[in-house]
């Protein structure tokens, strides 16, 4: 009998050695077979188990995979590969904290292998406990330097925890090792995307799809990348091929909504948000786009709605409530709307740098008397120039007031009235008490629409400059008229903002009155135009914003664009007639035709996106009017004694 036994058990381990076999080179069904008929013959038989619940879990039928791995383990509960097993099929089965234990256990019990840390590591991953998984990936890769997916694995950890350079050369590791693996070349290019190394990124998608043409992770990368480099028809042509091989992929039809929101073609983005939502209703950034756009239709209560489920998704979420605080501060509601705008520094998209110094910033205390505090430019020579009026408020206080701009603004900001010194990029800062960006005043002061402090002039040109600039000028007697019809081109909004020089032809054929350009980089042609309509070109020569000041205090009016020009004009005090787009910056509000930043400001907005015609229109007439009735031109108007 105990030779018959042996002969049994004999035959059974060379049937599982057999179906092991076949397991290994992917033969499963055969495999399974052989499984089965062991077990059937002894349903204890440890290996049959431990190897047919492996099987099992790689058909995807993981619960039955964990419930045979199980029983092996009753067998031998000290089995280190069926421990293993039986960790990676918890994690499968989103069991992460149990998958950990068992790995924990293992190591208690001294096993310590690259596998056992990587699996581990892969649990704590998908629990989003990253510094705990990274640490896991290193100690596998101390053991096995080589091991691919735990180099990969943990450049994407590294990119969870936003350590988006320590994420590339991970990933640059294991395709050193692995060069045409496609999902690290998919993720490698996500990275880069954070790190806004864009033509990086396409060259990492593009060696991905080198490998898979219809790999739907790097298409639908592809498609981002390329809208962020503005080439928008490509970057639709790879979306559409996403949404080709899987019609309902919720990233590519959020990712296609962002596209054609940049091409202004907002109701068409709209679909395919709301494509994206009914696959995924928890998609928290298709709410926040979504929201972007109905906010730059004017649908304000709608882009509120959006902006609040992000939030109610994911309360922490910067950029929904950022976005939700700009909304707010479109329609006047100043008093939710600038604490949501401090959310700027960290939100993810197009996140505003965080001044950096060792002291306490000013959130709004009252007693300054006595102290020091530093203003800090930050974005725009725009912003600079419209929240510098806060400075006489805080000097007011009794604080000492300093402030640090861009060498294009220093010379003019010393004319503010209540600022110190003005401090130069790179120049030695003294003792400080405070500090606080510009656009942090107006939530600092409590700023509402009916407390902004709009006493202009605040910026004012000296004589100096302007007796360089007068015989530069027109000197008949007419009306002079500044122009500036574009923004810098790296704006985030230009596309909306800014005009060719030839929308404006309309303007410059009215008669009786003398153009001056204030504009810096002229594009290609714009110099002709200017020439054969008369304008007066100056914009070029400028060497700083107070050479701008010392020509803007001669004219009579400036036609801008919302552009930096605009707020200096409105902050001298002069006449301004503002073109807008249909969705204006927040600081414009809507609905008006005024502005309480600058009372001497004109909006003239568009009532159709991209369509500038009906405002041109206006402003025409407005300045035929003002040909027909204007006295003679203004003088200069120097800074006070």
């Amino acid at each position: 009998m105990a030779r018959q036994a042996t002969a049994r058990s004999l035959r059974r381990a060379r049937s599982v050695g057999r179906a092991a076999a076949l397991h290994q080179v992917g033969r499963l069904d055969e495999a399974d077979r052989i499984y089965r008929a062991v077990l059937a013959a002894d349903p204890h038989d440890f290996d049959a188990l431990h190897l047919s619940g492996v099987l099992k879990h790689q058909q995807g039928r993981s619960v039955d995979g964990l419930r045979l791995v199980a029983a092996a383990l009753r067998a031998r509960p000290g089995s280190v590969p069926a421990l293993t097993n039986y960790g990676v099929i918890l994690d499968a089965l989103k069991r992460h904290q149990e998958a950990v234990a068992t790995f924990d256990r293992l190591l208690n019990m001294g096993a310590c292998d690259a596998t056992l840390h990587f699996n581990r590591g892969n649990a704590l991953n998908n629990m989003r406990r990253y510094a705990e998984a990274l640490a896991s990936y290193d100690a596998a890769l101390a053991l096995a330097p080589d091991h691919t997916d735990a180099l990969y694995n943990r450049g994407n950890v590294l990119a969870a925890l936003e350590r988006h350079e320590e994420a590339l050369a991970s990933f640059d590791r294991a395709l050193c090792l692995a060069p045409r693996r496609g999902d690290v070349h998919v993720n490698r290019a996500a990275t880069l995307m954070k790190l806004q190394r864009f033509h990086a990124a396409l060259e990492s998608a593009d060696r991905a799809l080198s490998g898979d043409a219809n790999s739907i992770p790097a298409l639908n990368n592809r498609g981002s990348i390329l809208t962020e480099l503005k080439r928008y028809d490509e970057a639709l042509a790879a979306l559409d091929r996403v949404l080709a091989l899987c019609p309902d992929h919720a990233e590519a039809h959020n990712n296609r909504g962002v596209a054609l929101a940049e091409l202004g073609r907002y109701e068409e983005a709209l679909a395919h948000y709301a494509h994206a939502l009914r696959v995924a209703p928890d998609f928290v950034n298709a709410h926040i786009n979504r929201g972007n756009a109905l906010r730059s239709l004017l649908r304000m209560d709608e882009a509120l709605a959006s902006f609040t489920q992000a939030l109610t998704l994911d309360p922490q979420n910067a950029d929904a409530d950022f976005n939700d605080g700009l909304a707010r501060l479109c329609l006047g509601d100043f008093r939710q709307g600038w604490k949501k705008y401090e959310r700027r520094w960290e939100k993810h998209k197009n996140a505003v740098p965080r001044p950096n110094y060792p002291l306490p910033m000013w959130r709004g205390e009252k007693e300054l008397r006595g102290k020091t505090i530093l203003l800090v430019a930050e974005q725009g020579i725009g912003d600079a120039i419209q929240f510098v009026r806060y400075a006489p408020l805080l000097a007011a206080l009794g604080a000492t007031v300093l402030l640090r701009v861009d060498a294009p603004l220093a010379a003019l900001m010393t004319s503010v009235p209540g600022v110190s010194r003005v401090i130069g990029a790179g120049e030695a800062l003294p003792h400080l008490d405070w500090f606080c960006p510009l656009l942090s005043l107006p939530s600092g002061f409590g700023t509402e629409l009916a407390t902004i402090p709009a006493n202009v002039p605040y910026l004012w040109s000296d004589e100096a400059r302007i007796a360089e600039w007068r015989r530069r000028l027109p000197q008949n007697g007419r009306q002079r008229i500044g122009l500036c019809w574009a923004g810098s081109r790296e704006h985030l909004h230009d596309r909306r903002r800014s005009l060719p020089l030839d929308r404006f032809a309309a303007l410059l054929s009215v008669p009786g009155l003398d153009f001056v350009s204030l504009q810096k980089g002229i594009a290609p042609g714009e110099a002709g135009i200017l020439r054969q309509c008369g304008v007066t070109q100056l914009g070029e020569e400028f060497a700083d914003f107070a050479d701008t000041a010392a020509v803007i205090a001669m004219l009579d009016l400036v036609i801008s664009v919302d552009t930096s020009v605009a707020h200096l004009a409105g902050a001298m005090g002069k006449a301004v007639a503002l073109l807008l787009p249909f969705s204006p910056d927040f600081r414009w509000l809507i609905g008006r035709t005024d502005s309480p930043w600058y009372p001497t400001m004109l909006l003239f907005r568009q009532t159709a996106i991209d369509d500038w015609d009906a405002p041109l229109e206006l402003l025409r007439l407005e300045l035929a009017e003002l040909a027909r009735h204007a006295p003679a031109s203004a003088s200069a108007a120097p800074m006070p004694a």
